[in-house]
C-alpha cells in the first residue's frame, strides 16, 4: 500500500541582493540545506512524484533560468547561501538523486515552477522521516532581498 505525502519547507534567503552565478545554492542566512520533514516512515522507500518551487516575487529576475534540486537521505556537508554547489565523496552515500526544474513563471502574486517525474526511488535513513534538499540555480541572476522560497516534494511511500 502506498502512502502519499508532501513534505515542504519555506525559507527566506538573506536580506541582500548579492547576485547568484550558475551553480550557486540558495538558502537562508544560516544554511542552504533544507530539511523536508515527514516524508515517510523511517527506513522506508519513497518515490518522487513531483517537485514544486514557489518564489515570493512578482517578476522573474533577468537571467533566472531553471533550478536543480539535489535530494539526500541525510544532511549533506554544510553549505551557505550563494556558495557554489559541490558534490563531495563524504556525501555520496546520502545523495539520492537530482531533479531539474524549468524557469519559474509568474502565477498571480508569485513565481511557480513544477516538474513531474516517473517515480525516482530513494531510501530514507533509519530513525529518520526526512529528506534533505539543496536548491541550485542553473542561471545567473540578482535576487530580491529577503525573498521567501517554498520547496514541496510530493512522494509516495512504497510498501516493500
Amino acid at each position: 500500500m502506498a502512502i502519499a505525502s508532501i513534505p515542504s519547507i519555506t525559507f527566506t534567503r538573506p536580506a541582500n541582493t548579492t547576485a547568484y552565478t550558475a551553480g550557486d545554492v540558495i538558502g537562508s542566512a544560516t544554511s542552504a540545506i533544507h530539511e523536508l520533514t515527514g516524508a515517510a516512515s523511517s527506513s522506508s522507500f519513497v518515490f518522487v512524484q513531483s517537485i514544486q518551487l514557489l518564489i515570493n516575487n512578482t517578476t522573474v529576475p533577468s537571467g533566472m533560468a531553471g533550478f536543480r534540486v539535489h535530494l539526500y537521505s541525510a544532511a549533506p556537508t554544510a553549505i551557505l547561501d550563494n556558495a557554489a554547489y559541490t558534490f563531495t565523496t563524504s556525501d555520496a552515500a546520502a545523495w539520492q538523486d537530482s531533479y531539474d526544474l524549468g524557469t519559474p513563471a509568474v502565477r498571480g502574486s508569485m513565481l511557480r515552477v513544477q516538474a513531474y517525474y516517473q517515480g525516482g526511488i530513494m531510501k530514507l535513513q533509519p530513525a529518520s522521516s526526512s529528506l534533505y534538499a539543496v536548491l541550485e540555480t542553473l542561471g545567473a541572476y540578482t535576487p530580491a532581498s529577503g525573498t521567501a522560497y517554498t520547496l514541496r516534494v510530493k512522494v509516495l511511500e512504497a510498501g516493500f
